[in-house]
């Protein structure tokens, strides 16, 4: 079965002679302008990621640093605590009470930082008990009273993990943030899980179906995989045929990944969600049956009468039947 990959299937169904001219073009200002504008694409949805990367990176120091500090101020109370009241152990306790203050609202404007649909609430959660703990603890220090100095000594390394936790904290949410704002610009929702046009990106394949592409970007949205295809240029009035040929391919060589039900389609700051239905499915494979059959016979001849879409054509130039 001959191999058929995305993008030459949407350019056979865009027009056919126009497919078998690919490559006579010789790469026009348009072209090379989508291919700048794709590569920047990329790099603002890297940013995203890694910015969310590593704001997860610092969400999880915190949740260390916490659960350290709570050690460590528990340790100070059950083994270092006497009848006497030391004045130090409440200073150090004033202190980390306002230490505290602040972790507990970096803790909730993180939390206020996610984007709605991640539910990965369980870090915050845990960061929030292992400070309202240390409420408990730090302050038990000097109800009980400390006369040792080991027990102040612990209280102190506490409150230093503390604040390592409030300025990670504060650094988790700087990243989300830049992210947040990332998104906002790319009008991306869901998680970002293949960027195509980053060099270590693989080819999504499908040897039964004997079809290969690389999709722009696939997001994970409540469980389901969403291939979108981004097109520069002019914005048309809805989406295109050879282009939604092209999303439906994509959507089929996710199958095998995933649920797929839909693909979107952007132009420019339009978007349209295309349904992966089994009408689409069906066009999408007898279009490559068509296409596999035009590559055997070496035979194909334009398939429309619109000059608009022959003057659009980087292929026209060397088009034998190009209208004028």
């Amino acid at each position: 079965m001959p191999g058929i990959s995305a993008g030459d299937l949407e350019k056979f169904c865009y027009c056919p002679l126009s497919w078998k001219l690919s490559g006579t073009e010789g790469g026009d200002a348009a072209t090379a302008e989508g291919t700048v504008r794709h590569r920047r694409m990329a790099g603002e949805l890297e940013r995203i990621v890694e910015g969310e990367r590593r704001a997860s990176v610092y969400e999880r120091a915190v949740i260390i640093s916490s659960l350290l500090a709570t050690a460590l101020a528990l340790v100070g109370v059950f083994l270092f605590a006497s009848t006497d009241v030391a004045l130090r152990g409440r200073v150090l306790s004033i202190l980390a009470i306002l230490w505290i203050l602040l972790a507990v609202l970096s803790v909730y404007a993180s939390a206020r930082a996610r984007p709605p649909w991640d539910n990965e609430r369980g870090e915050l959660i845990i960061s929030t008990l292992a400070i309202l703990a240390m409420i408990m603890a730090l302050n038990a220090v000097p109800i009980f009273g400390v006369s040792e100095s080991h027990g102040l000594l612990v209280q102190a390394i506490a409150l230093v993990l503390l604040i390592g936790a409030s300025v990670a904290l504060f650094m988790s949410q700087a990243q989300r943030d830049g992210a947040e704002r990332a998104r906002e610009r790319s009008k991306v929702r869901g998680r970002i899980a293949y960027i195509g046009e980053i060099g270590s990106a693989p080819v999504l394949r499908s040897e039964e179906h004997g079809l290969s592409g690389r999709p722009d970007y696939i997001l994970e949205i409540e469980g389901g995989l969403v291939p979108v295809e981004v097109k520069t240029g002019r914005v048309p009035r809805g989406p295109l045929f050879s282009h939604v040929v092209q999303l439906a391919a994509y959507c089929l060589l996710l199958e095998k990944e995933g649920t797929v039900t839909h693909g979107i389609l952007r132009y420019g700051d339009v978007e349209h969600i295309v349904a992966f239905d089994d009408n689409l499915r069906s066009l999408l494979l007898r279009k490559m049956d068509e296409m596999r059959e035009a590559m055997a016979s070496g035979e194909v001849h334009r398939d429309h009468d619109r000059p608009g879409k022959c003057r659009s054509c980087s292929r026209r130039e060397a088009c034998p039947e190009r209208l004028d």
